[in-house]
């Protein structure tokens, strides 16, 4: 691309322009940096915990603490680095980079064994054990989830067993794979080995730790990332043979996941670089390229690409692209306020564009202002992710830290003030996003109750598939019973909501033709309930069992987890089934004998 800036001498990558002798400023700010932390943390100390108001309030303690003291901290931080720089030799940062492989792996296993939530997390154990059997999503079971999705836990069970632990060995592998990815997509992009292993850190930071198991949303997010570096790695070198094929197989593996941030985040960086480009026939056939290997990947695994695209379509017309019960309409106000915040204050980097684009724009250098434009439009994806999607912000916010990183330390666009900003930022977003991950705040907000449990949350599974699991008391119980429930009741058997993992667990075939998880508009189109609740009438259950209506836990799972069941179903299940309440945790349901099989 021309007229990108020239590369910085190495040595100085990493070091800030103004090079003045700081030291009595550089003292008061670094122990007016230490009281902060300190203030920081008897601040998260005496706030209560235990709700989930409390996490909030601490989550922001720690966010708002960490970033002004990090801002603080930055003189001695460069003093720091520079002594280091002298110093460092290759073999520091191949030991660096493996360091911080091994702590995204310890971080990942076993946080991800902690706390197991009900339906989430059945849905992700359900559709690996499907396609286990045989059942080939879209086709033999309705799901809207993407096949990247879906081939990711087929891959974790086929490669290390039928076991909560797959998943975290394959998230863990993922992680560590497109960490290194970025560090070198970044380095490729002159940003200096520290800020690019910091910068691919804090990415994997907000998207795979804070939830700890494979998922639609983490996962699309880190490829989005590594996309968006990409394509600012082909601008500047487009015919760089390893960058190439970075940017074929990043768009490959994007255009497999979640297509509502894959979508916007294809289109968007496609069309930019389409136009920042001078080689633009050579992009479309690497584009077509990506395209073919998608589709490659989809025939080889036998994924039928018209009932996908059907699946999406009936969701998409049905769940409209702003859904009401997900995303930033779902949270209570004090989050929403956090939530723009927190985004503002991630996009403050961002301002060192304002004057470059403006002279770029008068001076009607077209190239440059369309590669100009990438960085605005990370934070409109990041909206959009707030907007849509379900998770904690940080998670839709990976391509907004990647584009605030490399305007700083690849372009140097940005000078001290929003250099230590930027620091600041990257400091605050690793810790918060750490603590959201050991707290294990996304396995609450999948359901309290439903196997969250603030207190009595360490009770070690000893044996089969939830093997290593630490989980409640209430989950123990709950699948005691379920045991009990199977040896004493005759099949086929029906699980519902936050139990349906234990098909797996159980090793007992899932109804085929039926989802995964029942929710209308999201796992099908809800014009298709009709014909469901007859498939489900089809297999003839004999047991069918729901977690206790009566139960003293919370609110009653009859108005938490049959809400999404339309009343033909209640009925058909009140009128074929009588109800044996014999069990503490669960209920269980026994075909009427006079109807037969």
């Amino acid at each position: 691309m021309p007229d990108l800036p020239s590369s910085p001498d190495p040595a100085a990558r990493d070091a800030p322009r103004d090079m003045k002798n700081l030291s009595g400023v550089c003292t008061i700010s670094t122990w007016a940096g230490v009281a902060t932390l300190v203030l920081t943390t008897v601040g998260f100390l005496v706030t209560p915990a235990g709700t989930y108001v409390g996490f909030l309030v601490r989550l922001d303690v720690i966010l708002a603490g960490g970033f002004i003291a990090a801002f603080q901290l930055v003189p001695a931080l460069d003093s720091s680095i520079r002594f280091f720089r002298a110093r460092w030799c290759n073999s520091y940062t191949y030991g660096a980079l493996l360091g911080i492989c091994t702590f995204l792996c310890v971080f990942l296993i076993r946080m991800g064994r902690w706390q197991f939530g009900g339906y989430d997390m059945g849905i992700l154990v359900e559709t690996g054990w499907r396609q286990i059997q045989g059942q080939r999503p879209y086709v033999d079971f309705p799901t809207a989830t993407p096949p990247g999705f879906n081939l990711g836990i087929l891959y974790a069970f086929q490669w290390f067993g039928v076991n909560w632990d797959a998943n975290l060995y394959f998230s863990a592998l993922f992680a560590c794979l497109t960490f290194l990815w970025m560090v070198w997509l970044m380095l490729r992009l002159e940003m200096g080995r520290l800020a690019s292993m910091a910068m691919a850190f804090a990415i994997e930071s907000a998207a795979m730790l804070t939830l700890c198991f494979w998922w639609y949303n983490d996962s699309v997010m880190v490829l989005a990332a590594v996309f968006f570096l990409s394509c600012l790695a082909y601008a500047s070198k487009p015919r760089s043979a390893a960058v190439q094929v970075s940017y074929v197989l990043s768009l490959t593996l994007l255009s497999l996941m979640k297509p509502n941030m894959a979508g916007v985040t294809i289109v968007g960086g496609v069309v930019l670089l389409f136009l920042a480009t001078d080689r633009k026939m050579r992009l479309v056939l690497l584009t077509l390229a990506a395209t073919a290997a998608a589709v490659g990947v989809l025939l080889v695994n036998r994924v039928s690409i018209p009932a996908m695209l059907a699946s999406y379509l009936a969701v998409a017309k049905e769940h409209g692209s702003v859904s009401a019960s997900f995303g930033y309409q779902r949270m209570i106000p004090f989050e929403q306020h956090a939530a723009l915040f927190w985004i503002a204050v991630l996009s403050v980097p961002l301002l060192g564009l304002v004057p470059k684009i403006t002279r770029l724009a008068v001076e009607r250098k077209w190239k440059r202002l369309f590669y100009s434009l990438f960085f605005p439009m990370t934070l409109i994806i990041a909206l959009y992710g707030l907007a849509t999607n379900g998770e904690y912000r940080d998670v839709d916010c990976t391509m907004l830290l990647a584009a605030g990183a490399f305007l700083t330390f690849g372009l140097h666009w940005n000078g001290p003030l929003l250099r230590r900003v930027t620091i600041a930022i990257v400091f605050a977003t690793i810790v918060g996003d750490l603590y959201y991950g050991a707290a294990r705040i996304r396995v609450f907000r999948i359901g309290p109750h439903r196997f969250f449990e603030w207190q009595d949350n360490q009770n070690r599974v000893e044996d089969g598939f939830l093997k290593n699991m630490r989980v409640s008391a209430t989950m123990l119980e709950a699948e005691r019973e379920i045991h009990l429930a199977v040896d004493a009741n005759s099949g086929p058997y029906f699980f519902g909501p936050r139990i349906d993992f234990n098909y797996a667990v159980l090793g007992l075939r899932s109804p085929q033709h039926s989802p995964a998880w029942w929710e209308p508009g999201t796992a099908f189109a809800a014009s298709d309930q009709a014909h469901l609740i007859e498939v489900w009438r089809e297999h003839h259950f004999q047991t069918l069992i729901f977690l206790n209506s009566n139960t003293s836990y919370g609110p009653r799972a009859d108005d938490m987890d049959f809400f999404l069941y339309p009343k033909e179903f209640r009925n058909a299940i009140n009128l074929e089934y009588g109800k044996d309440e014999s069990y503490a945790a669960i209920t269980v349901y026994h075909r009427r004998s006079e109807l037969g099989p």
